[in-house]
């Protein structure tokens, strides 16, 4: 670690020192000289997660290795900070970072990121071992067996989804019990799946649409268009079949093969997305935003995001506005 006035850098050793053994939060606390707040390692030592905190307003330059076996997925949990991020060498994207945004260090990328902030921030960690993601492609028959799958950087964007299992990450690391050891691997699983079917160079291929219909076809396309725009409404699934010319069954098919998941359920993802950035409107009421995303109340909303996001309206709109 070198500190100077209002920044404090993290090196990396130097690549002549490179370690063969993949990223885990003990090489990383290696590497920038403090320990992680929290640390989970999955029962049988392969996933493994870290909770980071950078306790002081300052710049923060923070580097790491290219490794070949681990994608890193990285979620901010606190703090509002500007995130320049710069991938083996050169600027990729600078923005400001909102908390329960996140980025990802695709395997064999060399990171180095610049983080200002005025308060405190924390990050969780997620280091993901690249074999799994491959083999689930895989299994999958989304690639052929022995070919590379590459993850794709969201470039500090919101996925409801992957904030949900960082979350269920997080909840994990509370308990002593080996069972959340266990449960690390399943919530691995869960992220691979979802960042390969939303964010990888495959993400739309036959892992999420293996009739080939997906979203091009022009009816799905129009049907999600015609909820987007009466996602505040009580709609039937049979209106919307009806709006684009198709069966409820028919519709519900061309859903499930191109979205991987039910109308329903696609239309509850989008109304928590829409109530998620909604709720980062202070002078909306928890009421208002529920009513204008299609929930029959605030409780219905409270639910939903329980369930879904392991939080409620106002802790994610304490949080995201702190």
């Amino acid at each position: 670690m070198a500190q100077m006035e209002g920044w404090v850098m993290f090196r990396a050793a130097p690549a002549s020192e490179k370690m063969s053994a993949p990223i885990t939060p003990d090489t990383v606390a290696l590497w920038w000289g403090f320990a992680p707040d929290k640390a989970i390692t999955s029962l049988n030592g392969v996933v493994s997660a870290a909770v980071w905190r950078f306790s002081q307003p300052a710049v923060y330059e923070l580097h790491g290795y290219a490794d070949n076996q681990t994608d890193v997925i990285s979620i901010s949990i606190a703090g509002h900070h500007h995130h320049t991020y710069f991938a083996d060498g050169k600027q990729k994207w600078s923005r400001m970072h909102p908390a329960f945004h996140f980025n990802l260090v695709p395997a064999g990328e060399q990171p180095r990121g610049i983080f200002d902030s005025k308060r405190p921030f924390s990050y969780l960690h997620v280091y993901l071992p690249h074999g799994l993601v491959k083999r689930l492609a895989a299994e999958s028959l989304a690639i052929p067996e022995g070919r590379d799958v590459t993850l794709i950087d969201p470039m500090c964007s919101r996925d409801p989804h992957v904030e949900s299992i960082c979350r269920q990450f997080l909840r994990e690391m509370t308990y002593s019990d080996e069972c959340s050891r266990l449960a690390i691997d399943v919530l691995a699983q869960q992220l691979a799946i979802r960042l390969l079917r939303q964010h990888s160079n495959i993400a739309g291929s036959t892992i999420t649409a293996r009739s080939g219909a997906g979203y091009r076809d022009c009816r799905l396309r129009r049907a999600m268009e015609y909820l987007e725009a009466h996602i505040g409404d009580d709609v039937s699934l049979a209106e919307v079949a009806t709006s684009v010319g198709l069966s409820t069954t028919h519709l519900a098919n061309l859903f499930r093969q191109g979205t991987g998941e039910p109308p329903h359920r696609w239309l509850m993802r989008h109304r928590l997305e829409r109530a998620c950035d909604m709720l980062q409107t202070p002078h909306l009421s928890v009421t208002e935003v529920a009513m204008r995303c299609g929930f029959a109340s605030s409780q219905h909303l409270a639910t939903a995001m329980r369930r879904l996001l392991a939080t409620t309206p106002t802790d994610y709109r304490r949080t995201v506005l702190s």
